[in-house]
């Protein structure tokens, strides 16, 4: 056996580290691989070395557990609920998120350091009560309702990994519920918007800018879609395109569309004249592979493909709308449009659901208030008209609800029993008894 004057002893067949706590007590504890001691190896000996250096840090700012660096130990199973901090169990549950996509990943992480700020780094997890939560999140100044909600997400999945199986009603979140979110209508440009939008681009801007938003407009796509389309995506046969990947985040890419499916576009002659305009510029590419082709639409400044829809809303959007004296809305607007468009001239909405990679269900209800435009006002006259003849001055009208024939009311119906007196009340409101 012998010592390396780092805290490390090394003995016959382990590697045992001796360390001082916060407190003062001296521990040692042997250093193991899926519940078995670690060899005396040169290597091993030099992570053991790290691991000690490690070890001491964590214990000066507080951070140190045994569950982190000794699971086997019989501290750990004592100490691992007393002394967790609420940092480590957050970096531990964001750490677990590697499944999901680049950009919710970093989404997390950022709600992650708000959270860690707000409760405290070496807070400890048993001292985080429904109190302090309900006073933390109840008296911080969010910026919307939306943020407070996304935010809850990643805290409910923080405490949800601590509080699990029996010790699940012991979960301090329980009862802090989200705040009520306002739904908005969806806001589309009318057709003669769309058409100034697109004449005032072409006679303004390169004509790839005019082809991407045109395409757009007679696709309906979200641009998380649009902008990850390769030419090998296209049908020139059955003017189709397939949805079957999306740029995500800081131009990383997954497959499917956002519902994680994919899903056929059919074309219309607009948007194939939009895939002409753009052949020439990015057919004859080449993708990142060799064997890959190349995106569709391109970035005429940088030449290179859209990173995400910033660039679109901000240098070309934005002072389109502002030249043309449109009001203000979201480049996504483009989608609700082909939406709303397609509705008001009767395209059967299970059709329009499928274009948009949506449920009919979610199509009827964000779009419902457009359905009834294509009967050309004729609902609502019906309606101003059901409205006049109930008025004082359609009395005589056919349709005047009927008026009640009024009736006497029944007399009272008073008979004597004997025992106790009582009141029973009928659902007739004439038709009383009295037991005596």
């Amino acid at each position: 056996m012998g010592r390396t004057g780092n805290g490390v002893e090394i003995r016959p067949n382990s590697i045992r580290l001796r360390f001082v706590l916060a407190n003062g007590e001296v521990v040692k504890e042997t250093l193991g691989v899926n519940g078995k001691p670690l060899p005396p190896t040169p290597s091993n000996i030099k992570f053991a070395m790290r691991t000690a250096g490690e070890i001491r840090r964590k214990i000066e700012i507080g951070t140190f557990t045994f569950f982190e660096f000794f699971p086997n130990s019989p501290r750990a199973k004592i100490t691992k609920e007393e002394s967790q901090t609420f940092a480590t169990l957050a970096d531990f549950w964001h750490k677990a998120q590697g499944r999901l996509s680049e950009a919710t990943r970093d989404q997390y992480g950022t709600a992650v350091r708000f959270w860690k700020k707000l409760l405290g780094d070496m807070t400890l997890v048993k001292d985080i009560d429904h109190k302090i939560l309900v006073s933390k999140i109840g008296g911080y100044p969010w910026s919307s309702a939306k943020t407070h909600n996304n935010y809850m997400i990643a805290l409910r999945g923080i405490f949800g990994l601590e509080y699990r199986g029996v010790s699940a009603m012991s979960n301090p979140l329980i009862g802090i519920e989200n705040m009520p979110v306002v739904k908005k209508l969806p806001d589309p440009m009318n057709i003669d918007e769309r058409d100034k939008i697109l004449s005032d681009m072409l006679a303004k801007y390169d004509a790839r800018v005019h082809a991407y938003f045109q395409w757009m407009f007679y696709t309906g796509m979200r641009p998380e879609e649009a902008i990850a389309l390769r030419w090998s995506d296209i049908d020139w046969v059955r003017e189709v395109v397939r949805i079957q990947r999306v740029r995500t985040f800081k131009g990383g890419e997954r497959d499917g569309s956002k519902t994680h499916t994919e899903r056929d576009v059919d074309l219309v002659p607009e948007a194939i004249e939009a895939l002409k305009t753009m052949k020439s510029h990015t057919f004859m590419l080449r993708g990142k592979d060799d064997d890959q082709a190349a995106d569709i639409f391109q970035n005429p400044v940088t030449g290179r493909a859209w990173h995400d829809e910033r660039s679109q809303r901000d240098n070309y959007w934005r002072p389109t709308l502002k030249r043309l004296g449109i009001r203000w809305r979201k480049p996504y607007n483009t989608r609700h449009t082909f939406a709303t468009v397609a509705l008001m001239a009767s395209v059967p909405p299970a059709y329009i659901a499928a274009q948009l990679g949506h449920s009919v269900k979610m199509l009827l209800e964000k779009y419902a208030l457009w359905i009834p435009a294509n009967d050309h006002g004729t609902a609502k006259q019906m309606l101003a008209a059901a409205m006049r003849r109930n008025s004082r001055n359609s009395r005589n009208s056919s349709l005047e609800f009927p008026q009640k024939t009024r009736t006497r009311p029944k007399r009272l119906n008073i008979r004597k029993n004997s025992g106790r007196r009582d009141w029973t009340r009928t659902n007739d409101l004439h038709d009383v008894n009295v037991a005596f």
